[in-house]
């Protein structure tokens, strides 16, 4: 039993060697050749994964990070889209201020040339009045004094020269339709007030051929750019244009020469004015010693006008000229005195009546001619 089960053990452990030795066969080098084959192209395989993967997942995070920025800035659009569209509701009830600008704009210069068509006309009418002795000048006697003082103010600190500003003026002034020369300022002032300067162009401001003509050069420009608003522009463009006309007195109405009215003599002033008086009509019409600054030379023309106004409306005169009172055809003359002609107090009327009436001759000769005797004299001695 023994050597069976020795015999047994040994078959056994025969079969286990072979067993083994087959194993062993299996996973040496050539046994396992294509294992390491497949296990070698997994790695690579891996490998090549996990770097696919660290790559995908970078992407991953800079792709969610576009996607968080995408959502901010959909956020933000929605938001604009938000205000656009208020802002779009307020415009709808503002209307078009571009269009209303305008309109106004048209309807101001309107109405300043209506403004100016008037003062012309009463111009002409006290031209023809006076007897084209006085010639009023109103067109181009533009006042801009508010203008200049709101453009000083604004353009304060910027070292511009009012020289620049009274040149600006001047030029308005001086041309034919002072109106809208005004105007075309106004909208290169807007050109400014409306600029955003570039940083990388500073130098290219709005053509401004006015500005440029008055002599604003172009560092003045962009002083003027830096300080001038909107506001400021409207300010300016509204302001409210006056006229003052100036006058002129003919000398020679054939010539057609003039002078300033203001250098014409008392005499020439008074007889002017008085003619553009006497030619109104209206109503009574009261005149203190006009004597005392006619001009004896155009006594007659006065004289003339005095006979034409009395057909339009009543004259009252105090005078100490004869030839006013005379020669005018006085149909009421009232002498005046002192009641105590000592103490020269309290005013009575001496006599009054016609002017055919002996007593008021008299008086008339004794006031005013200085006496028969003195009144006679004088005939003489003009051969008269």
């Amino acid at each position: 039993m023994i050597e069976n089960l020795n015999t047994e053990v040994k078959a056994k452990f025969k079969n286990i060697n072979e067993a083994v030795q087959n194993l062993k066969d299996i996973f040496n080098d050539s046994g396992l050749k294509q294992y390491s084959e497949i296990v070698e192209e997994w790695g690579k395989r891996q490998a090549q994964f996990d770097s696919e993967y660290e790559a995908a997942k970078g992407k991953s995070i800079a792709s969610q990070e576009q996607l968080a920025n995408i959502k901010k800035l959909e956020d933000r659009l929605a938001e604009i889209n938000s205000l656009v569209a208020d802002r779009k509701s307020v415009l709808k009830e503002l209307g078009n201020p571009e269009n209303d600008y305008n309109t106004h704009k048209e309807e101001w210069k309107d109405l300043h040339l209506e403004k100016v068509q008037v003062l012309n006309d009463q111009a002409t009418n006290f031209t023809d009045l006076s007897n084209n002795l006085i010639k009023a000048v109103v067109t181009k006697n533009i006042n801009l004094a508010n203008f200049k003082d709101k453009l000083r103010s604004i353009l304060e600190g910027t070292r511009i020269r009012e020289e620049r500003i009274d040149a600006l003026i001047a030029h308005i002034r001086g041309k034919n339709d002072p109106i809208s020369e005004f105007i075309a300022v106004s909208e290169e002032l807007r050109l400014l007030a409306e600029f955003k300067l570039d940083e990388e162009n500073p130098e290219e401001l709005p053509s401004t051929p006015i500005l440029d003509s008055t002599g604003f050069s172009e560092d003045h420009k962009l002083k003027m750019q830096s300080k001038i608003t909107t506001d400021d522009w409207l300010q300016l463009t509204a302001t409210e244009l006056e006229f003052d006309p100036e006058f002129f007195y003919t000398t020679n109405n054939e010539l057609g020469d003039e002078i300033p009215f203001r250098d014409a003599s008392a005499g020439q002033q008074a007889t002017a004015l008085l003619t553009v008086l006497l030619n109104q009509p209206g109503m009574p019409l009261l005149i203190d010693q006009p004597e005392d600054d006619i001009d004896n030379r155009a006594i007659d023309a006065i004289i003339q006008n005095i006979w034409n106004a009395k057909k339009k409306r009543q004259l009252v005169f105090t005078s100490h000229n004869a030839n006013l009172v005379v020669n005018g055809d006085a149909e009421l003359v009232i002498c005046c005195d002192y009641k105590d002609a000592s103490s020269q107090t309290r005013g009575i009327i001496k006599a009054e009546g016609a002017i055919d009436t002996k007593e008021i001759k008299n008086e008339i000769t004794s006031v005013m001619e200085g006496g028969e005797k003195a009144f006679r004299l004088r005939k003489d001695k003009y051969g008269f």
